[in-house]
């Protein structure tokens, strides 16, 4: 029978369609199936191949040829298109806000993961004489610039970019692996979770140029990964890691969409945003049991990320908790600047305004969230928001056209020579705590997690002039607010008041964690603030803090501490405070328009320890509260009312601790040196025999009142008996200069009128401040 040339053709369409379909069938299985481990070659360090996914990802890396990793684009980035939605507009300017101009795919101090020449990510290339080799690439900052839909982006959807991010994560996963498995002190969450993001962030762009078994083996060894840091969990160090864990687990079960491992991640992330061992109701996560409002920005950075990213209710309640603490610990000042309160932070000494890693747009980010962080918004240039999407693509190209330096150091004698595309190498793996110096921060993840409709809602909110936009202290209202117990905060139209009656951070000998040299906040319950309109923070509490190990709160210098506590000194020399009350018993009644409340607990002293197994040529000295000999009762209670404060301290003691020297100390802030170079300091005077003198470092008898006069105002302390008081003897400037801030001490004298050390009993002291009357 003969067959039409048209019947031939179909004949032959179905054998081959048999043929590929057979190939298929034998071919999936064989990768599919279980893989023995590959025999070792001889002058090559192979990636780890004990587990399963790691043969898989290996076995088709091995198919991967130079060819595949060459890019193919040419040119320049065109960044001349303004897109005519104001809502893609904001989503470019958000994606402009990275320091540096991160995400970073090139420049000197980045990656030249453009420039990479294609072989690097070969196999034969990545598997060394003497190490795995790791091409030069940030794999999650990358996929930013691949997945970034703009007409001018010449790299957008680009399959070689997306096939080299696959392997440089995939040497990431299988090798931090390995060095889990065989290093058990690496074994550490607070310094893996950045890996998962680094692996799993670039995850969704390049699953589709790879195979079924190659994304099946990465998703096992992703969740492999992710439960490994599960079991390890927080480890109470520093917050700002041990919350990196939550969204690094998001992206793993985002990439993985297993129902059952979803929940497992779920459940873990509510521990960290809702337990109150790592989240305290108030609005803050604990640092060392404590707050640092400074320090907390990192957590804010994460934290925020993982809300945005994830449909996790609990996250957005504890943001929406975070940012309306925040608001509230921020002062407006009368010439427009902003302060705030830092005495009871754990490390720093900044205050809320100036917390760290406020940048690539996370307030924005948080603003998705909540109205809560619109005070944070800065009005936005009509050209920055306009020529966003040119400024990123001429940031993206300015990196791309810089290789990382050859040698010289960029002086005229020695200028720079930048490495040629084709001298750029690959460098063997190691494990870091930070990959890169952009890292854990080298994304801007509100671009990826951008909420449509974001900035019509921020429009609405200026077009009606939003009280949002404003800080509770500058907004119409009068309130009186109890933040769980660890604060309350009230504003009324004479003056407004920040009281913290929470819990400090806190640290023994006997914990495993890396000690600090300096208290750890000072609290017990204080006065943190005293603010009016026309005074400003006119009473300010403040720290030093710690900064690499080196503590610039010394117990010598307690006179200066700008804290609202009672010290003094024992006959021996030791240093006796309030202000280390860790966990002071507290009572707190709020009402509508006035607040009562009361703390109590036990002074204490310090106690210095050499730390010789760190460092024992020169011992860092690390410092522990320690109880005293005998018992020192502490007790203060505050008063709210609409038109003043009223405190009453109040020390009771056994006798056993021969006290030498007592004083309830009250912090008045000066000025920031740095924003307010032209401000008058406040003045102070205080009131005897009917006259206000300037106050002096020398004890005044009998003074009746103190004025503190700042700006267009004025504030007054009026004692209910006569009290014998004076300056601290230096003025108190921040030392580590993270907000300039400068206070002096009110020194208020408790010891019994003649008395010698040791015969110390009772103390009383009691005043209400006010905003003075003109």
């Amino acid at each position: 029978m003969s067959t039409s040339p048209s019947a031939k053709r179909l004949t032959l369409l179905a054998a081959l369609c048999l043929a590929a379909s057979t190939f298929a069938a034998t071919a999936a299985p064989a990768l599919a199936a279980d893989l023995p481990k590959p025999e070792p070659i001889p002058g090559r360090t192979m990636l780890p191949q004990e587990h399963q996914y790691q043969r898989q990802l290996r076995a088709y890396m091995a198919t991967l040829a130079e060819k595949d990793f060459d890019h193919g684009a040419a040119g320049q980035m065109i960044g001349e298109y303004i897109p005519p939605d104001p809502e893609v507009q904001y989503r470019n300017y958000l994606f402009t806000l990275m320091p540096g101009g991160g995400p970073l795919v090139g420049s000197k101090r980045g990656v030249p993961a453009i420039n990479d020449p294609p072989k690097l990510f070969t196999l034969a290339n990545i598997e060394g004489a003497e190490a795995v080799m790791k091409p030069p690439l940030y794999p999650e900052a990358l996929m930013q610039l691949v997945q970034w839909d703009y007409p001018g982006n010449i790299y957008h959807d680009n399959r070689g970019l997306k096939l080299r991010c696959f392997v440089n994560a995939s040497i990431a996963l299988m090798m931090l692996d390995n060095e889990l498995d065989k290093e058990p002190a690496a074994r550490r969450a607070d310094w893996r979770s950045t890996q998962l993001i680094i692996i799993g962030a670039p995850y969704d762009g390049f699953k589709g140029v790879i195979s079924p078994e190659a994304r099946q083996a990465f998703q096992d060894g992703l969740k492999r990964l992710a439960r490994q840091l599960m079991s390890y969990g927080p480890r109470g160090e520093e917050p700002n890691f041990d919350l990196i864990l939550p969204i690094g687990l998001w992206y793993a079960a985002h990439d993985c969409d297993d129902a059952a491992f979803s929940k497992e991640v779920e459940a873990f992330a509510k521990m960290m945003f809702s337990d109150p061992k790592y989240f305290h109701p108030a609005g803050y996560w604990r640092d060392r049991g404590g707050i640092d409002v400074g320090f907390a920005g990192q957590v804010h950075f994460f934290t925020v990320w993982a809300a945005l990213a994830s449909d996790w209710p609990f996250a957005k309640e504890s943001i929406e908790k975070v940012y309306r603490l925040r608001a509230h610990l921020t002062l407006p000042e009368p010439d427009g600047t902003v302060t705030g309160p830092s005495a009871f932070d754990t490390r720093l000494g900044s205050p809320a305004y100036a917390d760290q890693w406020s940048f690539a747009g996370r307030d924005h980010g948080a603003l998705m969230l909540t109205d809560e962080a619109a005070c944070w918004i800065k009005p936005i240039a009509e050209k920055d928001l306009v020529e966003s999407g040119k400024n990123r693509a001429i940031e993206f190209q300015r990196q791309i056209n810089e290789n990382p330096v050859k040698s010289g150091n960029g002086s005229g004698e020695t200028p720079y020579v930048y490495l040629k595309n084709e001298e750029i190498m690959s460098r063997p793996w190691t494990m870091r705590l930070i990959e890169n110096y952009q890292f854990p921060a080298s994304m801007v993840y509100v671009q990826d997690f951008y909420k449509k409709g974001a900035y019509a809602h921020l429009q609405k909110l200026e077009k009606q002039k939003s009280p949002w936009l404003k800080f509770p202290f500058a907004r119409e209202e009068n309130f009186v607010r109890d933040f769980a117990g660890a604060f309350v905060v009230s504003k009324s139209s004479e003056f407004g008041a920040i009281l913290h009656t929470g819990p400090l951070g806190s640290q023994s000998p006997d914990e495993k964690l890396v000690q600090l040299p300096a208290p750890l906040g000072f609290g017990g319950g204080q006065l943190s603030a005293f603010w009016t309109p026309a005074t400003g923070s006119v009473i300010l509490g403040r720290r030093g803090g710690i900064i690499h190990q080196t503590p610039y709160d010394k117990p010598e210098e307690w006179r200066t501490w700008p804290i609202h506590a009672v010290t003094g000194m024992t006959a021996e020399g030791k240093v006796i405070t309030s202000a280390r009350i860790v966990a002071p018993e507290t009572q707190v009644e709020a009402k509508r328009r006035s607040a009562k409340a009361k703390v109590h607990g036990l002074m204490s002293t310090f106690r210095v320890v050499p730390d010789v197994a760190s460092k024992p040529e020169k011992p860092v000295q690390d410092m522990y509260d320690e109880p005293l000999a005998g018992r020192i009762d502490y007790t203060r209670a505050f008063e709210i009312e609409p038109d003043q404060l009223r405190i009453e301290t109040k020390v009771t003691a056994d006798g056993k601790d021969k006290v030498a020297e007592l004083c309830e100390t009250i912090p008045v802030y000066l000025r920031d040196a740095k924003l307010q170079p032209d401000a008058t300091p406040t003045t102070i005077e205080f009131k005897a025999d009917g006259k206000w003198t300037p106050a002096t470092e020398a004890y005044q008898e009998k003074v009746k009142a103190v004025r503190l006069t700042r700006f267009a105002g004025a504030v007054e302390i009026e004692f209910d008996q006569p009290q014998r008081v004076k300056l601290s003897p230096a003025e108190w400037k921040d030392p580590v200069q993270l907000s300039f801030g400068n206070c002096r001490n009110v020194m208020i004298d408790l010891m019994p009128a003649g008395g010698n050390a040791g015969e110390f009993k009772e103390a009383k002291v009691a005043y209400r401040i006010a905003a003075a009357r003109k």
